[in-house]
């Protein structure tokens, strides 16, 4: 199976998790892996291995294992992933505008719920956990508690999501140039493409039920599609 790599997530370092488009189907694939083959930092280009945004990558032999809303998750085996290049930046973009949808609630389907600033998806229900939005007005910001999120204004009211693109990361900290130059970017009138994806099932403080929150995986700007 041959994806085109969208979403890189940050997770506990070095720990990534990555999901792509399909290049046959154009439908999300989220490639896993069992705990005897954590998927690290070791497996970005930078440092020899086949993933990057953009990269078009022949995952193997895989074995689709959906579970809703995690329906695009695909067992296979990392040292069977191989990179074979990576689209051009118009490419990308042109990709990215295909597939992406201008209303949030089309990207997850109806089971996305608001839960005051945020957004989430019961536990065991949902027909999607990736999907890439065109958003027309969001800004990057770091909350009072240093967490890195999107005011997304397409929303009303708007909504905070949290953003795990890794690119945006030093091993925990976050990169404020980076903040910077996405925002100074939007504020010049690149369109924005928001690669949004679910967080695995967690019951949050004060909760009942589990639920799977609405996360940011990646950032694509239409000026520069690679950079943030």
């Amino acid at each position: 199976m041959r994806i085109c790599l969208n979403h890189l997530t940050r997770m506990t370092h070095p720990r990534i998790c990555v999901a792509g488009v399909d290049l046959e189907t154009l439908r999300h694939i989220r490639p896993i892996t069992g705990k005897a083959h954590t998927m690290t930092q070791d497996m970005l280009v930078e440092n020899s291995g086949p993933f990057e945004v953009g990269g078009i990558v022949d995952l193997g032999s895989v074995t689709p294992n959906p579970s809703p809303p995690e329906v695009e998750d695909h067992w296979f085996y990392p040292d069977q992933a191989q990179r074979l290049g990576r689209l051009s930046p118009d490419e990308y973009l042109g990709l990215m505008d295909e597939i992406a949808s201008d209303d949030l609630d089309a990207v997850l389907g109806p089971a996305l719920l608001r839960h005051g600033w945020k957004y989430a998806v019961d536990a065991g229900t949902g027909t999607a956990s990736l999907g890439v939005l065109r958003a027309s007005a969001v800004k990057i910001e770091v909350n009072d508690y240093g967490k890195l999120q999107v005011r997304l204004d397409d929303a009303e009211p708007s909504a905070y999501i949290s953003i795990t693109d890794l690119r945006y990361y030093d091993e925990g900290t976050v990169r404020e140039d980076t903040v910077d130059n996405t925002n100074r970017r939007i504020r010049r009138g690149a369109d924005a493409f928001l690669m949004l994806g679910l967080a695995r099932a967690w019951t949050k403080p004060g909760d009942d039920t589990e639920r799977h929150w609405l996360q940011v995986n990646g950032v694509c700007l239409s000026d520069d599609p690679y950079s943030v």
